[in-house]
């Protein structure tokens, strides 16, 4: 009985399967599409920034609600809230012996306010544009950073491509080894079946990590306000400074736009409770009147409202509730802002020691992938230990991408805490 190794009539049954032509056919189409994208848009760190902080749909409606709250300053200096009233009164007098006899009166109604409200809507327009700056500007941090992270994973999935690249190609000398290993006799079947199956999921991993970078270049142009046809592609950043000390990030955390934006908001509570207790102030009416009933005559009035009973209390104890709202939110952002940036700046500094740890094995790992390879090709040991070193070396790469991406990652997330976004 011939040995199975050898060759049975079973094993020669055994399909053999040839995905490199899937890999070279998916490596050609993927790389006429990185030729074309290479003529559009070359998405850097400042580029990507520039682009999210002017043209992000967010920022975009951001700004327009800045121009809602500047329309807030048109009309807010007139001098009274109320508008002068005119009445015009004409008929006929009925008088015994001397029949109808014409009667008119013209009365002007003029409200005045001496309460001092005008300045105070003016401040309390300009204090509500000054929050919705803010917001904006919060707005604006929040989508360079989601972009930031965009692009620091389109980078993480094109390197994984030229890992996963580099990959299928020593699995397809693999492949090429057992098929000739097989022609001298040295093996059988099972060798060339195990490398092709092997070239097989380094194939799918390829065309996964392609189809991530596809996918996150597409949410990438939708973030910065790019049209979603336009070719774009990323480019690293190949500075190496590390962000201030901790306690310099926390000095300068007031100046993050979510806390201004608290503080104005505390700002337009204020002057909004003065506002309201102006208008608590009732506006005196001066009347003239002149009337011809048949005899001509005239009269000055005044009249003004006694607050007795509403004197606006309610809007004012309103506005003063808001006072302790803001106030309370302002605490609360603070608290948080802080406990996040110690957060972000502990997963960071974990994220580059991981980084530097595996940048410390990669030449172990190349030498242990080419040792490896070299003694399978000379008969010196198995496939199954071939294929597990080339596990093994396959995941430590992987695994120093990933953590360079976090690295990265974590850069991002630690200066969106910081609020050092323009």
């Amino acid at each position: 009985m011939r040995d199975a190794s050898r060759g049975t009539s079973r094993s020669r049954r055994v399909p053999r399967l040839r995905p490199c032509g899937v890999a070279l056919a998916a490596l050609f189409s993927w790389a006429g599409r990185a030729r074309a994208q290479e003529a559009g848009v070359v998405l850097d760190r400042a580029r990507v920034v520039q682009l999210a902080g002017r043209g992000a749909p967010a920022v975009q409606v951001a700004e327009a609600r800045v121009g809602e709250a500047r329309a807030l300053r048109v009309g807010a200096d007139v001098r009274s809230p109320t508008n002068p009233e005119l009445s015009v009164l004409a008929g006929a007098r009925f008088i015994p012996n001397f029949g109808p006899v014409p009667d008119v009166s013209v009365s002007l109604v003029w409200p005045f306010d001496f309460s001092g409200a005008r300045a105070q809507r003016g401040a309390v327009a300009n204090a509500r544009t000054v929050v919705a700056e803010a917001e904006a500007d919060d707005v604006r941090r929040r989508a360079v950073g989601e972009a930031l992270d965009l692009w620091v994973r389109a980078l993480a999935a094109e390197e994984r491509s030229r890992v996963e690249e580099e990959r299928v190609r020593l699995d397809e000398a693999l492949v090429t080894i057992a098929r000739a290993r097989r022609a001298a006799g040295a093996s059988g079947d099972g060798d060339l079946a195990l490398a092709t199956a092997v070239q097989a999921q380094g194939v799918a991993r390829l065309i996964a990590a392609r189809a991530e970078h596809d996918a996150l270049l597409a949410s990438l142009r939708g973030r910065l306000g790019l049209v979603a046809e336009s070719p774009v592609r990323v480019a690293a950043d190949d500075r190496e400074d590390e962000p201030p000390p901790l306690d310099a990030l926390l000095a300068g955390l007031g100046r993050r736009s979510d806390l201004v934006r608290s503080r104005a908001a505390m700002q337009a509570a204020r002057a909004d409770v003065r506002l309201q207790t102006r208008l608590g102030v009732p506006l005196p009416r001066f009347t003239i009147n002149g009337a011809h009933d048949p005899e001509y005559a005239a009269h000055l009035g005044l009249d003004l409202p006694l607050p007795f009973y509403q004197h606006n209390q309610t809007a004012t104890a309103v506005a003063r509730a808001q006072v302790e709202t803001a106030t309370a939110e302002g605490r609360a952002t603070l608290a948080l802002a802080q406990a996040d940036l110690r957060a972000a700046y502990a997963t960071w500094r974990g994220a580059l020691d991981a980084a530097r740890a595996l940048d410390a094995a990669a030449a172990a790992t190349d030498d242990a992938e080419r040792l490896a390879t070299r003694g399978y090709e000379l008969g010196e040991t198995p496939l199954s230990v071939q294929v597990g070193v080339r596990r093994e070396t396959a995941a430590a790469r992987s695994a120093r991408v990933e953590a360079h991406a976090a690295l990265a990652r974590a850069r991002v997330a630690l200066e969106l805490t910081a609020g050092r976004f323009p």
